[in-house]
């Protein structure tokens, strides 16, 4: 039997044999048991959600939800602007989810007017010009007028140096709006409506009546100096070419491709000087122009706010002092006519 140790309990190794080591304590590779209460290292209980704003609260849709401007339907979504039941006829499709009407006009007046810039390919309606199809309205019109009742109109508002010289400074406004003939009000109105539709939205609609006007005022001058003074002239072509030119200053400050503007500028002017009885002056003087005050509008460039439109009529006063005083030169002061 094996031997006894006094004072020990239970019994003890023989003698001879090796004693085995006691394990430690707590075992390392036992797993880590959870403390059940607080106060032996537990992590603090999660914080409650904050409450939701008023007004915003999220609502269910259930079996007999009622839309909250109809109430005598049933619900089919939630607005993920106001959070409120709608029905189908009140759900407007958004980026994310489904909007009502009323947020959807609220965020429409928050959020900003983006106008159609040079390069971005998509063409504005004829409702969104209004100014042009108003211009080729009276362009017609007078057109018109001058050919069926009233024989003497076009010689009495074509633009005429010895004329203006003696005191009939309307005809420099009122030639940019008669033709001779259909083929001339024809090309005028095309070419009016193409690069009208690019240019009005872009300006808005006083800055591109303004530069219109100017620029045929440009063309006026250039046939005032550069013309014999008993020599005649009509047509819009003067105030088209401004639109040309002030396209190219726009493109080029959006840094769009001005390839195909500066092409078409460059063929009409080559048929300007190549077919007879075309008046490149009034052609010349509206592309400058019209180049000189589209570059002096603060539309599209940084650090412009408020005084926007200040620098925007200081432009426009200006361009027309500058040429106001051009006028008091004689008529067929350089003519090259």
């Amino acid at each position: 039997r094996p031997s006894v140790v006094a004072g020990t309990e239970g019994p003890g190794p023989s003698s001879g044999q090796p004693e085995w080591p006691r394990p430690a304590w707590p075992n390392p590779e036992w797993p880590a048991t959870p403390a059940t209460s607080p106060g032996w290292g537990s992590p603090p209980p999660p914080a409650p959600p904050p409450p939701a704003p008023p007004g915003n609260e999220e609502i269910g849709i259930g079996p007999n939800t009622r839309c909250y401007e109809h109430p005598d339907r049933l619900a089919g979504s939630i607005c993920r602007s106001c959070n409120k039941p709608i029905c189908a006829d009140c759900m407007v499709q958004a980026p994310v989810g489904w909007h009502c009407h009323q947020c959807v006009r609220k965020n429409a007046k928050k959020s900003p007017v983006i106008r159609y810039r040079p390069g971005t390919g998509a063409l504005p309606t004829l409702s969104q010009v209004p100014m042009t199809m108003g211009l080729i309205a009276i362009c017609v019109a007078l057109y018109i007028a001058s050919t069926a009742d009233y024989p003497n109109l076009l010689d009495d508002t074509a633009m005429q140096g010895l004329a203006v010289q003696n005191g009939q400074w309307y005809r420099v406004f009122t030639s940019i709006f008669f033709h001779l003939n259909i083929l001339h009000i024809g090309l005028n109105m095309v070419s009016l409506l193409i690069i009208g539709r690019l240019v009005e939205p872009i300006l808005g609609k006083w800055r591109y009546l303004a530069l219109f006007l100017v620029s045929g005022l440009g063309g006026s001058l250039a046939v005032f100096l550069f013309t014999n003074p008993l020599e005649p002239t009509v047509g819009a072509s003067g105030a088209i070419f401004g639109l040309f030119g002030a396209y190219f200053v726009l493109a080029r400050r959006a840094r769009a491709d001005t390839s195909g503007i500066g092409v078409l500028i460059a063929i009409n002017l080559f048929y300007s000087f190549v077919i007879p009885d075309i008046s490149w002056q009034d052609h010349i003087g509206g592309l400058v122009t019209g180049i000189v005050l589209a570059a002096g509008f603060g539309l599209g460039r940084r650090g412009r706010g408020r005084g926007e439109l200040v620098t925007d009529i200081a432009a426009v006063a200006g361009v027309c002092v500058v040429l106001g005083l051009l006028f008091l030169l004689p008529p067929g002061a350089v003519n090259l006519g």
